[in-house]
């Protein structure tokens, strides 16, 4: 968890002007400005004699992507030239320096793919691949760039007031302009006096701007309603632009199959060949115990799994539950299992006082025995991590009706774990012998003969196949200004 949350903090305050950060002591030689320009013919690889080339158009839009200060707010003069040249050289050096970081990338072969970019003149097409190459990576950049371009304007706020259909205020005009700027209401020609009107078109622009912002859409102006609504185009961008940093944690092309997560969205998406193949709700960690982000494979799936409570979930939770209601760990179906001394017996907890309980697990570990009540359900996927974390079903299905879903100690519950089942099984050999292992009570562990990439990300923003921007609230608290 630790390094994860250094990798985030690392990345949004290594944000600063470009101006202001050296290439590093301990950074290979052939990425240092000298070795660069020492490799090119002439002093300038963003500019020639007509002024800066379309790959100097092309890092710029990147970095500003970014947010990055690339410098290039202003025409340079005849004799900045250079100086500004080598500026973007070190912006794009810094760049590759915190790829590297993120990707533990070789950055030696990295600055020989720039080396022979540049000699080759295929330098837009080497800025054009840093990010990876998924479409929502596209997709964002351009939503960047519009909010920079069209809603670069002074926002205003407005307040928690519940209205009446009817009702006039000029807060509603206010309001009703707001929705319109952002999309969520269409334009239409109204005199000032309709404006300011609270009518259905205002409720439903309230409710689109709520789903899209993964609020509970009951069209009203409730405080978190009003709370994103005060959140500037500005800020938006700030925040777009961490998620695009974002998108550098992921491989450089999609894998042909893979499952990407989306923390703050409850979501899992299976793609196939690039197409949406299967969806579902998730149970994330709340934010005491957050899911983290990792890069990694499903590679076991277990039926009808035993669960081993963590010591802190023992203490904190079990134990209390139990001493409050004597047999509550009984009914549940959990037993001790020997630790170490594998002939001693499973001790079952039917006739196991509360404080007895707690001497025996000095020697004995508290197991959930597989069943209906068990905590992982039916299913169990294996995701190698050193943060102890994967994916499993549930019996608490309710649970997936809320709006508020971080609710787990850092592992994933799954909506359809079956579902997921059935489309991993039909990949397997073994497949029909393994689906007869589902109705039986015993544990089986299937180890996958084709593992599954697996993304769990920490996306608050991006822009949906209907051209949108989606937001989520960020519940981990992880997004910070550049």
């Amino acid at each position: 968890m630790r390094s994860w949350l250094f990798f985030l903090v690392s990345i949004v305050f290594s944000l600063g002007a470009v101006a202001d950060i050296e290439v590093s002591n301990s950074q290979p030689d052939m990425l240092k400005l000298a070795w660069l320009y020492g490799g090119v013919e002439g002093d300038l690889i963003w500019f020639d004699d007509r002024g800066l080339t379309l790959s100097g158009m092309a890092l710029i839009g990147l970095l500003d992507d970014l947010g990055i200060d690339s410098g290039a707010d202003r025409e340079p003069k005849l004799d900045e030239i250079k100086a500004i040249d080598r500026q973007y050289s070190k912006a794009l050096l810094d760049l590759l320096n915190r790829i590297k970081f993120v990707k533990d990338r070789g950055i030696g072969d990295e600055g020989i793919k720039l080396l022979e970019a540049i000699n080759n003149a295929e330098l837009s097409a080497y800025i054009a691949s840093i990010l990876p190459s998924y479409d929502e990576v596209l997709k964002i950049r351009r939503m960047i760039r519009v909010y920079k371009t069209q809603l670069d304007v002074d926002w205003p706020s407005i307040t928690r007031v519940n209205f009446k259909l009817g009702q006039s205020s000029l807060q509603v005009q206010r309001l009703r302009w707001m929705l319109t700027v952002l999309g969520d209401l269409e334009n239409s020609e109204l005199t000032r006096y309709r404006e300011a009107i609270y009518d259905p078109m205002v409720i439903q622009g309230i409710k689109f701007f709520q789903r899209r912002h993964g609020l509970t859409a009951n069209g009203e102006l409730d405080e978190p309603t009003v709370q994103a609504l005060n959140i500037s185009p500005k800020r938006r961008v700030i925040q777009m632009q961490q998620n695009l940093w974002r998108w550098i944690m992921l491989p450089s092309s999609p894998p042909p199959k893979y499952i990407k997560i989306n923390i703050p969205n409850y979501s899992l998406e299976l793609f196939v060949l690039g197409e949406l193949d299967l969806s579902m709700k998730v149970i994330v960690g709340k934010p005491s115990s957050p899911t983290p982000a990792l890069l990694t494979r499903v590679t076991r799936m277990t039926i009808n799994p035993y669960w081993t409570p963590p010591t802190s979930i023992i203490r904190s939770e079990l134990l209390p539950l139990n001493s409050r209601e004597p047999g509550y760990l009984n009914h549940k179906g959990f037993e001790l299992h020997p630790v170490g001394k594998k002939d001693n017996p499973v001790v079952k907890l039917i006739n196991i006082a509360p404080m007895q309980l707690t001497e025996l697990l000095k020697e004995y570990r508290l197991v959930q025995a597989p069943g209906k009540d068990n905590a992982l359900g039916k299913l169990r996927f294996t995701i190698p991590n050193t943060e102890s974390i994967y994916l499993h079903d549930t019996p608490q299905k309710k649970l997936f009706e809320g709006d508020n879903l971080a609710l787990s100690h850092g592992c994933i519950r799954l909506e359809k774990a079956g579902v997921l089942f059935e489309h991993i099984l039909s990949t397997q050999d073994n497949a029909k012998e393994i689906r007869r292992a589902l109705g039986l009570p015993n544990t089986r562990y299937v180890s996958l003969s084709n593992s599954i990439p697996i993304f769990i990300t920490y996306l608050t923003a991006w822009v949906d196949n209907r051209g949108k921007l989606q937001l989520r609230p960020d519940i981990y608290h992880l997004d910070r200004e550049i």
